[in-house]
């Protein structure tokens, strides 16, 4: 009996461990089984949707689900191993292996002051007032630097010399982000993904809400070498479902097993009646599971 216990938990050790890889694997497929994520684990990706766009195909829109229930939060993500890390309001990276900056140099013409600049300047600006002409066109135009304020990007002349015109030459910054990423948590009456909406109209319609999963939009730039050679590996950590908690009557993200256990036994997977679970052992089992440990975190 001793070996085929022995078999026995050494089939169970490699069962959990190829759970655990499945878990964070990338897959492109449209009826991959739903994943039910609890507390704050790393996930990988079912790709439900490889899109392209832009004039010459160079972005890849990848529809990325992570679990089939709404989520608390998705607090990172990871292509290839690395992490994106923070996340501009559009979503796109702002720093990293993914994301570049330089300086460009412009001059511009406007007609009269106040104008606006095309872009936020990132130096000094120099303003030139251009002037009429003199008298029977015997001499030059004339030509002179001019004081301004700024505000932003508007900029105001404080001198005026009669300027026909004026030029502007500043410099500034342009912020290249190969990545973009757009979240959707899975939360009731979430609408299609607006970008995919914009960018991909002929290929992705208002209908395709993905309501009631929690997936990512992620947009690559296909002139990064790294995206040319497939789909990379996409992870998220993520804090997944929402427990109900019997004692208080809400329902918010928990690491607490005895809530994740009852969660999981009457949700669609399971399909356990309520009534057959006695509450009370649930009750007493998350009362212990909230219970501090002295010397552990």
């Amino acid at each position: 009996m001793q070996p085929r216990r022995r078999r026995s938990a050494a089939q169970a050790r490699e069962d959990f461990l190829n759970s655990l890889q499945e878990r964070t694997v990338t897959r492109i497929a449209t009826d991959a089984p739903h994943r039910y994520v609890y507390g704050r684990t790393m996930v990988g990706a079912d790709i439900v949707a490889i899109l392209s766009s832009g004039l010459n195909e160079e972005y890849k829109h990848l529809v990325c689900v992570h679990a089939a229930h709404e989520s608390d939060e998705i607090e990172k993500i990871y292509i290839n191993g690395k992490e994106l890390g923070p996340l501009d309001a559009d979503g796109f990276v702002t720093s990293g292996e993914y994301y570049s900056a330089k300086t460009e140099s412009i001059t511009e013409t406007f007609p009269a002051s106040p104008f606006t600049l095309t872009h936020t300047p990132s130096s000094a600006v120099k303003v030139l007032a251009y002037g009429p002409p003199a008298l029977f066109k015997l001499l030059p135009t004339f030509i002179t630097e001019v004081p301004y304020t700024r505000s932003v990007n508007t900029i105001t002349v404080t001198g005026n010399p009669g300027a026909t015109h004026y030029s502007v030459t500043y410099q500034y910054q342009v912020n290249t982000s190969q990545v973009r990423v757009r979240k959707h948590l899975g939360v009731p009456g979430d609408s299609a993904d607006a970008s995919l909406l914009a960018e991909c109209p002929d290929k992705w319609s208002s209908s395709a809400t993905l309501t009631g999963f929690t997936y990512t939009v992620i947009r690559l730039d296909l002139r990064q070498p790294e995206f040319q050679g497939g789909v990379p590996d996409i992870k998220v950590l993520m804090r997944g479902k929402k427990l109900y908690d019997r004692r208080t009557g809400e329902t918010k993200w928990s690491q607490n097993n005895a809530l994740v256990i009852y969660d999981y036994l009457t949700s669609e997977m399971c399909g356990v009646n309520p009534a057959d679970i006695p509450l009370s052992n649930i009750i007493t089992a998350a009362n212990v599971c909230d219970e501090q440990v002295p010397g552990l975190c």
